[in-house]
């Protein structure tokens, strides 16, 4: 059972204007699916581009390439 065609799109929030860089390529972060808010340091804390945060996801498939669930 395919659990991603079941499920909306989430919601992406422009932040292009907070000037928000990516912790580790450095780009102009323009949309995430969340609205970050300051910490107490007043910085918003380590956030990553899509294309870097895509990359340290941990992959959900194991060695047979199942997704995991119900196994």
């Amino acid at each position: 059972m395919d659990f991603d065609n079941n499920r909306p799109a989430p919601q992406r929030h422009d932040i292009s204007e907070m000037g928000i860089k990516c912790a580790e390529c450095d780009t102009l972060i323009k949309e995430l699916p969340f609205l970050p808010t300051k910490r107490q340091d007043d910085t918003y804390g380590k956030l990553y581009c899509f294309e870097c945060n895509k990359k340290r996801r941990p992959s959900f498939r194991g060695p047979r390439g199942g997704g995991g669930f119900g196994r």
